[in-house]
């Protein structure tokens, strides 16, 4: 007699949360980073693509949780981290 245990593919899950605050907590990071002294000087670390890249990945996989398009979210995402890094900039 053998079961059969499926078990879900976490990678392929819509409905996991743990991506989404897994993604969410590298954008708040780089965010917060962002607002530090020297973290938005021309020679940081620290890039534009980084605030891009992870707000993206962070609306992305909400999107995705919500049963919306992934891109759509992707691009919202890097757009407002292209604002963020830009607000970065004046503030400090």
């Amino acid at each position: 007699m053998s079961e059969t245990n499926t078990q879900p593919n976490s990678f392929t899950d819509k409905k996991n949360i743990m991506w989404v605050l897994l993604s969410g907590a590298m954008a708040t990071m780089f965010i917060v980073l962002l607002f530090t002294p020297g973290g938005s000087d021309a020679n940081s670390t620290l890039s534009v693509y980084s605030a891009m890249l992870w707000c993206g990945i962070f609306l992305a996989t909400v999107f995705r949780y919500i049963n919306k398009n992934g891109w759509i979210g992707f691009i919202v995402g890097s757009v407002i981290g292209m604002l963020i890094q830009m607000l970065s900039v004046m503030f400090v």
